[in-house]
């Protein structure tokens, strides 16, 4: 399949995890992909096995919570490739901290990744999406946007922002052709979900216990099992969805 041949798409966060999984099943699908993140070392050899493998990529170290930065990616696609057909939003701030726990700066470092830094580089990529006639926006969410855990405050909220953020530009980016639409992964084998289990104190057989408790499905999700579904929503197929939320959880979230 090649439901992609000749778009242009930013994955931002693509150096490790979803990100990278997403940018490797574009560029396998005939799409030119920049791979943005904070970490330029990851980034770069996840570029190397892209283009190893026959696809197209170039690597752009970005902090997406600064304006400036943000610009120049899209700057750096518009210059390498002369458009931007789809931007992936990946790149997130994993702090974890409950409403006793954290301090302003917690919650401005949360934010200004996860929802100002997210707005920014929707912002920007529209820009150009409105120039060529359209275009697709993906966020990455968090099922953690739509149930409270004790001790997750930061994330969630900023999760739930998204959420909102994917709705509200829906409205604000339709009339140009622009959809945008959210994920929400459920826990998926990464290795943020893996330092995370480092601080819990659990191994990886009783986090597995636990969470095959509470969903329906006795599964791990993968990386790619949620780049899937994020082609699905850039795709033609999608062409009529806009606003909406993609729950991809193995069914956390059914019996709640």
């Amino acid at each position: 399949m090649a439901r992609f041949t000749g778009k242009v798409a930013i994955v931002t966060g693509a150096a490790s995890g979803i990100g990278k999984a997403t940018a490797r099943r574009f560029a396998a699908e005939g799409t030119s992909v920049v791979v943005a993140d904070i970490n330029s070392t990851p980034a770069a050899e996840v570029v190397d096995g892209i283009n190893s493998d026959g696809g197209k990529a170039f690597s752009v170290a970005c902090d997406i919570s600064q304006d400036a930065q943000v610009q120049s990616l899209v700057s750096f696609a518009m210059k390498r490739f002369g458009r931007v057909d789809i931007l992936v939003n990946c790149a997130a701030r994993f702090l974890m901290k409950g409403g006793m726990e954290a301090k302003e700066e917690d919650w401005r470092e949360v934010f200004a990744t996860n929802v100002a830094g997210t707005a920014l580089c929707c912002r920007y990529a529209a820009e150009r999406m409105k120039e060529a006639g359209g275009g697709a926006i993906v966020i990455v969410s968090s099922i953690s946007g739509m149930i409270a855990d004790p001790n997750y405050a930061t994330y969630s909220t900023s999760k739930a922002a998204l959420l909102m953020l994917a709705r509200s530009l829906a409205i604000d980016f339709g009339a140009w052709n622009i959809r945008v639409n959210a994920v929400s992964p459920g826990a998926v084998d990464t290795p943020s979900l893996k330092r995370a289990l480092e601080r819990e104190s659990l191994s990886q057989e009783q986090f597995e216990a636990i969470i095959y408790g509470r969903q329906c499905l006795r599964m791990l999700i993968q990386p790619d099992h949620i780049a899937s579904p994020i082609l699905f929503l850039a795709s033609d197929d999608a062409r009529a969805i806009t606003g909406a939320n993609l729950v991809v959880d193995a069914g956390f979230l059914t019996g709640k």
